[in-house]
């Protein structure tokens, strides 16, 4: 994200050609609509602001994680890929001395 923005910064001021790509985010940041470039990071259909508010959200979480050690909730909205998380908690706690296998437990989720 930031090398295309710095490339299509360029790109406005003439230092450097627009190319398919670069245009393509242009007209997207126009229509507040998330450049499929950019759309890697997470699918969403969310408007453009909105998905860098979230995007900005989802970063904090995680470094916050990384810096402070695992917390004790999980926004489960800021997982690229849930079902592989709550696959991954399944597993380490059936692998505890005296647990279940995992295909006997369940996850339960409040709303």
């Amino acid at each position: 994200m930031a090398i295309s923005l710095v490339q299509l910064e360029k790109g406005i001021m003439g230092i450097v050609a627009i190319s398919p790509d670069l245009e393509d985010i242009l007209n997207s940041l126009l229509k507040n609509v998330v450049p499929k470039a950019w759309s890697i990071a997470y699918y969403s259909v969310k408007s453009l602001a909105n998905w860098n508010n979230d995007l900005k959200e989802r970063y904090a979480f995680f470094e916050l994680w990384a810096q402070k050690g695992q917390p004790f909730v999980y926004h489960i909205s800021y997982f690229t890929y849930p079902t592989g998380f709550t696959t991954s908690l399944l597993q380490k706690f059936s692998r505890k001395a005296g647990s279940p296998s995992i295909d006997r437990l369940e996850l339960d989720f409040l709303t």
